[in-house]
């Protein structure tokens, strides 16, 4: 199972107001508008970029959405649509159309999970530039710091140092292959119950689902979260600044630094600790990667609008 922060990260807020109260067709305006406005992208709250919450009974009506989206898979293209848990009957699927729906629903996700940190790292990088106005670039780096476990002085050279390591993406196929690994395809009883796809562990009972098959002398539970979002939110920000992570944020700032692309079975590398079966674990995430070709479906796929016909099922 996976190392956690047990941070909390918060609901939509506002902006999930604001498109609960709205018919899809100006849903959809609001969207694209937001998208290209929405202020304080460094702010560790909200949805950014937003996605349209879809609730989905089965895994018939889950098809649906995507089949009204115009969303097959592979697919470079993909809607805005958050799908907030996984139906119940997902397992009874056949085998190529779980795993379908499966990385379709997690896609939109991570693309705008990664956006949101490409986000804050623009903002970040503009802070440290001193391109931001003296109150602003202080709010960013103080922001910053809370949500990716800098404990250091937020102005001090060492923080813009650790942040420049921390904030900033993960390959989509890496994620999806994990996703798929950890909850079985999203059918395991914390992917359905508690909508967690990660494996992700907590030591706060009022957060968390008691495993089964816990130990005795153990005292850890399973992270429940809101959404699917949250979930794949959460992840993200447990690779970014956990201490168990280190090696994967230095083979990802060695790239950077090189002006390369680290490859998603690369990337793997760093996830020793992940789980405490090691590098047998990173072997099989690996696997997962290359029998799913997840690589090649990932080199161009991008966030675009939702057709009007998607609506909740």
């Amino acid at each position: 199972m996976a190392t956690t922060t047990d941070n909390n990260p918060a609901s939509a807020g506002m902006l999930r107001t604001i498109i609960d109260a709205l018919p899809l067709t100006a849903t959809l305006a609001a969207i694209a508008v937001t998208w290209l406005t929405w202020p304080d992208t460094a702010a560790s709250d909200g949805d950014v970029p937003p996605l349209q919450p879809v609730k989905v009974s089965s895994a018939e009506a889950l098809q649906g959405v995507f089949t009204d989206a115009g969303y097959a898979w592979p697919a470079d293209q993909v809607p805005p649509v958050s799908v907030q848990s996984f139906p119940n009957d997902l397992a009874e699927t056949r085998t190529e159309v779980k795993k379908s729906l499966f990385f379709r629903t997690l896609l939109p996700l991570v693309l705008a999970e990664n956006a949101r940190i490409e986000a804050q790292r623009e903002e970040l990088m503009a802070a440290i530039a001193g391109d931001l106005p003296e109150d602003r670039q202080t709010e960013v780096l103080a922001q910053l710091s809370r949500e990716y476990g800098v404990k250091t002085d937020p102005e001090a050279d060492a923080t813009a140092q650790t942040l420049r390591a921390r904030v900033d993406a993960v390959p989509p196929a890496l994620a999806l292959a994990q996703a798929a690994k950890e909850s079985g395809w999203g059918t395991s009883r914390f992917a359905l119950e508690g909508n967690n796809l990660f494996g992700e562990w907590t030591w706060d009972a009022s957060q968390g689902m008691t495993p089964r098959n816990r130990n005795a002398d153990a005292d850890h539970f399973v992270r429940r979260f809101e959404t699917l979002r949250i979930s794949v939110r959460s992840y993200l920000n447990n690779l970014n600044r956990h201490d168990a992570y280190e090696r994967f944020r230095s083979l990802r700032t060695r790239a950077r630094q090189a002006g390369r692309d680290m490859t998603p079975a690369q990337m793997a590398g760093g996830l020793e600790r992940y789980s405490e079966r090691g590098m047998a674990y990173v072997d099989e995430v690996r696997a997962m990667i290359t029998t799913n070709r997840l690589d090649r479906v990932m080199a161009n796929v991008r966030l675009t609008e939702l057709p009007e016909r998607v609506a909740q099922r």
